[in-house]
């Protein structure tokens, strides 16, 4: 139940609890019929008592001496069909009535249950100054009675859960309805349009409260992605100049003529290391202008495959006597985007493909329409991703957790392919990693 829609477990506890309630409700209510019943039975039983001794003490030839045993005409036809003891001054027995096939039915004052051969009766006990009477009648009837109401509660409780999980199902509909208009919203949100809010429901109450908190959190969040992004883009313009001058310093003290050989192998060192800075500052001065949607694309129509032909040359030099490169390329796949910008998604997959397939291994290169798309992707022969990779492959300064530290990168290429592949309109993806092939594919709109 824990993953139900909120509006599905709503229905079910209002049906629940209805439920519930109404069992021991019903509990409740089958006790005070059962109750009541019994206490007609016992006045029924007190009255014909009553009318029976009246008619021994009063009826015309009644008995002078009650200690002589009495015959049926002295009983009245109302008692006849119940069970019937009379027991006389000394407690003998002066009438029994032929029903009881001779079984004692006699107690101390007042009523109880009894067994009466196999069937449950009231019986009831009363001492007169003369007589002793002692009557029973069979509660079958009221069994009976008892078990159709209690089969009549067990049928229309179904219904009435029914019933109740229908209006709470459109009850929980109705109070979480302002929360999913609220989450489309939310969701709709994204680094492209962080200035839009929440709209506001009309009414003023703790969905009002809770949108008017995740508009003052989306405000928080927008203005200190503004900033880091500001400072991003800042902070890589500054590093561009004084970075060009110390490359420009270590390439004229290299080529001086002033050092010697190990001089010149720690200039090369250190000149090294710049030409890594330098790209990484390129990179991140591109991921600033695309998260804050300055980057500008010069799209025009061209074939894919040029480009597809150019990285090709590219993966057999990086691959040369190392790999084994194979490609399928089909013309014709006319796109719309920027050459310079795809051909850093391109570069990207093909250098990565070369530089993580083991000794011997295999890199194939294809190029082919999907519907209207057109779709690149580069493979390697290589053991399969570990999972936490695969889930965070896209993030920036992730590298995979098999990366030795002496091999180059600074986890930023595959998360500035996507943004790239993105505002082209397309998609990058790993599609396969199987322990046989990693497949990356990216896939472009096709110009009609």
């Amino acid at each position: 139940m824990k993953r139900w829609p909120l509006k599905i477990k709503v229905g079910v506890y209002s049906a629940a609890l209805t439920l519930l309630t109404l069992l021991v409700g019903s509990s409740a209510l089958m006790g005070f019929i059962r109750l009541r019943l019994l206490n007609e039975v016992d006045s029924e039983l007190r009255e014909n008592a009553a009318e029976l001794v009246r008619d021994l003490v009063n009826f015309r030839g009644a008995p002078v001496n009650p200690r002589h045993a009495l015959s049926e005409k002295f009983v009245p036809v109302d008692l006849r069909d119940h069970y019937l003891m009379i027991l006389g001054p000394e407690e003998q027995v002066l009438f029994h009535s032929p029903n009881l096939k001779g079984q004692d039915i006699s107690g101390s004052p007042g009523f109880r249950t009894i067994d009466v051969r196999g069937q449950a009766c009231r019986a009831g006990s009363f001492r007169e100054p003369s007589y002793s009477i002692h009557v029973a009648v069979s509660l079958a009837e009221m069994e009976f009675f008892m078990r159709d109401v209690m089969v009549g509660l067990l049928t229309t409780l179904p219904l009435v859960g029914l019933m109740v999980f229908a209006g709470g199902l459109w009850m929980g509909k109705k109070a979480v309805s302002p929360v999913s208009a609220l989450t489309a919203a939310a969701e709709s949100i994204s680094v492209e349009n962080l200035t839009e809010r929440l709209p506001m429901p009309e009414a003023e109450d703790e969905i009002a409260r809770l949108t008017v908190v995740l508009n003052d959190a989306f405000a928080r969040l927008s203005a200190s992605y503004e900033a880091a992004t500001r400072f991003s883009a800042d902070a890589s313009h500054q590093l561009k100049t004084p970075v060009a001058v110390l490359r420009a310093g270590l390439e004229s003290l290299r080529d001086g003529g002033h050092l010697d050989g190990a001089g010149r192998l720690e200039v090369e060192t250190l000149l090294k290391q710049v030409r890594r800075l330098t790209g990484l500052i390129q990179d991140l001065l591109l991921l600033a202008r695309t998260d804050a949607r300055r980057l500008r694309l010069e799209s025009q129509p061209f074939d894919l495959s040029e480009l597809a032909v150019s990285a090709l040359d590219d993966l057999e030099t990086l691959a040369y006597g190392r790999l084994h490169v194979e490609h399928e390329i089909e013309t014709g796949l006319t796109v719309c985007a920027d050459r310079r910008h795809l051909a850093i998604i391109v570069q990207n997959l093909v250098e990565n493909a070369a530089k993580y397939t083991p000794e011997g291994g295999q890199v194939r290169l294809t190029v082919k329409r999907e519907g209207n798309q057109a779709r690149f992707s580069v493979a390697n022969t290589g053991p399969a991703l570990p999972e936490e990779d695969r889930v965070g492959i896209f993030e920036r300064f992730r590298r995979g957790s098999k990366v030795g530290e002496n091999q180059s990168g600074h986890g930023l290429g595959l998360n500035i392919a996507l943004a790239l592949a993105m505002a082209h309109g397309g998609d990058l993806a790993l599609v396969r990693s199987d322990g046989e092939w990693n497949e990356f594919a990216l896939t472009l709109p096709l110009v009609a």
